[in-house]
């Protein structure tokens, strides 16, 4: 078994080279929450420092796969080798933890309207495509994402719309649901 600096970014996050943005999301929110610093499963096998550099690979595939730029350059390095090309060994492409729209999703992942609307982006998704698949009306999305606080459907409402949501996009909707209303109760308390 190779160990993880040795590997691809699609091995790392456990895809094929033909994944789509989707699955590359799903796995990289799987990877995250496999060597979260507070994980049960891992917690034993690796010192802090060796999960912090796993940590970092994970950062790094995921930079590098759901960045259509990126990926197509990555990609192109391999000439159907697919160990990882010097240009890319050792390399972070953001030495800050991942965040979406300042937010940090990498302790207790919380998934406010502006980190979902950067997440739904990355995945190429138009909210025209989630209302029809969901059937949320459109302008609820958009409130959603603009944490329009006054405008929002009553919290039994909002929970389902919000599980709706994560469905579409691949994500544990009980998180981005937990996520979401804490943010927003803290928004409340401001």
């Amino acid at each position: 078994m190779k160990r993880i600096e040795e590997q691809t970014y699609y091995e790392i996050l456990e895809v094929n080279p033909n994944a789509t943005p989707k699955e590359i999301q799903l796995a990289y929110d799987r990877a995250r929450e496999t060597f979260h610093s507070d994980s049960v499963a891992v917690y034993s096998l690796f010192s802090e420092e060796e999960m912090k550099g796993v940590q970092s690979l994970i950062e790094e595939a995921y930079r590098v796969l759901i960045d259509e730029n990126l990926r197509g350059r990555y990609d192109q390095s391999h000439d159907g080798n697919w160990e990882r090309p010097r240009e890319f060994q050792g390399t972070s492409w953001d030495k800050t933890p991942l965040s979406f729209t300042g937010l940090s999703l990498q302790n207790g992942q919380d998934y406010g309207g502006k980190a979902l609307r950067e997440i739904r982006e990355r995945l190429g998704v138009d909210l025209k495509s989630i209302s029809v698949e969901t059937k949320i009306n459109v302008k609820i999305l958009e409130w959603i994402e603009e944490e329009a606080l006054e405008k929002l459907p009553a919290l039994v409402y909002l929970k389902g719309f919000l599980k709706g949501y994560a469905q579409f996009l691949g994500m544990d909707p009980q998180k981005v649901t937990d996520g979401y209303l804490k943010l927003l109760s803290g928004n409340q308390e401001k």
